[in-house]
């Protein structure tokens, strides 16, 4: 099923194939070589340079195509597409129905997970061989080797539930391949066998991480975080609340005043839990012009024309009620009033003072915050019967907005926190994952969401089986895309 990478005993090749090589494979499973084996798994500074390969490859794999925007905002019909956006334009049928099954030029990011699996194998290289390295090796001692293992199995977990949410089932890779010539052909594990796997993992990164890392790197109120959400995709809500309960109670994290809201996504804000690293610095600049700048044109990006962009449009903009102070803070007039764009991340460098028009945006993408996890623990407290409780969550997010409290219960609120959730979290990849698992496809989504689609599990994205299936005899289609195209 795949060819031989043959890796030198250098660093950067090992990251640099497996990021290059991702995209041509249905798995990418690169095995590395005893002699490369025995060489570079020695001490605990090559464990920290492979994770941080592992980090890298996560931030690359959102970037592609915009990719973590398109699933999480587009497919929740959170913006309005420029005209230069043509095939971005293509997800959406003339009565502005979602088709997932249309991407057109985009097919390697949304209907191809295979840079997932780069991530994955990484991770099961740096968990299989970390015990076998002496503790002597590690400058941190223990606490070290703890910290490395745990971001591992964190970001293994991160991104089996991030590829079961988007595709359905995946295929269930729980280690790496050492031999090329002795790599099975794999057919898809059921979601709920990944996610038990997920589980496992973060049960046992409970006990190796503690929150003294920057949230630019895993720690124990992100793994308490994704426990919360894996629970409630699974509508556990009981786990849900738990797992809820520990990261808002742990007193690590705090949200953001209102007067600072944009400190979020700035980064390093005391509301942040994980977020991954977008900055600009002149020596290791991980800050990009492609990616951010999908929602900002003129004035914050020189000459850039509101063809270019994804803004926001009359729906969202009344989805705000009058007074929100969230709506100045993230939401800004251009062109004269006639548009609307999204300014979390505006921190837009004209960095190079030889070139006027060489830019990047410097934010960092914030993957989970505290006002997420509340309004996690208000779906869940509701589910659990506790509507006081649930309102309480709420509120506290209303409160920070200046917005008065809302007092209903039932269906009507349910429905309010999606929508608030939709308000706080535009922008920020969530929205339509957030339908999915609060089941509201139906109300949210009228033109495209009918009972058999759901069904059939038709918010799933297709996989491109053009590409996919000759390596991969076993692959299968989703249910719903194998007679919707």
């Amino acid at each position: 099923m795949m060819k031989k990478i043959v890796y030198n005993m250098k660093l950067m090749c090992l990251l640099l194939l497996s990021l290059s090589s991702s995209c041509q494979k249905y798995l990418n499973l690169a095995p590395i070589n005893a002699t490369y084996d025995e060489v570079f798994w020695v001490n605990g500074s090559n464990v920290e340079k492979a994770l941080a390969g592992a980090y890298g490859m996560l931030r690359e794999a959102f970037r592609l195509d915009r990719s973590y925007f398109i699933t999480g905002d587009l497919a929740g019909d959170n913006f309005l597409m420029g005209a230069d956006l043509w095939n971005y334009q293509s997800f959406k049928d003339e009565d502005g129905g979602l088709r997932l099954s249309n991407a057109s030029y985009l097919e390697g990011s949304v209907h191809n997970w295979t840079r997932f699996y780069a991530i994955v194998n990484q991770c099961n290289l740096i968990i299989e061989n970390i015990n076998n390295i002496d503790i002597a090796k590690f400058s941190g001692g223990e606490t070290q080797k703890k910290r490395l293992e745990g971001e591992a199995r964190f970001l293994r977990a991160y991104t089996y539930f991030y590829i079961a949410r988007t595709w359905g089932d995946p295929v269930l890779v729980k280690e790496s391949f050492a031999d090329p010539g002795n790599v099975p052909s794999l057919g898809r594990s059921p979601e709920a066998e990944t996610l038990d796997f997920c589980m496992d993992d973060l049960q046992t990164t409970l006990d190796l991480l503690d929150n003294s890392a920057a949230t630019t790197h895993a720690n124990l109120g992100a793994v308490q975080a994704l426990m919360a959400q894996i629970y409630a995709w699974r509508h556990d809500y009981a786990n849900a609340e738990k797992f809820c309960d520990e990261v808002i109670n742990g007193g690590n994290y705090a949200l953001e005043n209102i007067e600072t809201y944009k400190n979020i996504w700035t980064g390093n804000s005391n509301e942040n839990i994980f977020e991954l690293f977008m900055q600009f610095d002149p020596v290791s600049n991980e800050a990009t012009n492609g990616f951010f700048n999908l929602f900002l044109t003129e004035p914050y990006i020189k000459n850039r024309q509101i063809a270019a962009v994804c803004y926001i449009g009359e729906k969202i903009i009344n989805s705000f009620p009058s007074g929100d102070l969230r709506f100045p803070k993230i939401i800004a007039p251009v062109f004269g009033e006639s548009n609307y764009i999204l300014i979390k991340y505006d921190k837009v460098d004209y960095y190079d003072p030889n070139n006027e028009n060489t830019y990047v945006v410097s934010n960092n993408l914030v993957l989970m915050r505290l006002a997420d996890i509340l309004l996690l623990r208000a779906e869940a407290r509701l589910a659990n019967g506790n509507v006081g409780g649930a309102l309480t969550d709420l509120n506290a997010i209303k409160t920070r907005a200046g917005l008065p409290s809302y007092g209903g219960s039932g269906e009507l609120l349910a429905e309010e926190i999606l929508d608030e959730r939709r308000r706080e979290l535009i922008g920020e990849g969530t929205f339509a994952y957030d339908a999915i698992r609060m089941q509201q496809l139906e109300r949210v989504f009228p033109n495209s969401y009918t009972k058999a689609r759901i069904e059939q599990k038709g918010y799933y994205w297709p996989l491109d089986l053009n590409t996919l299936l000759p390596q991969a005899p076993l692959l299968t289609q989703n249910d719903w895309w194998r007679s919707n195209n």
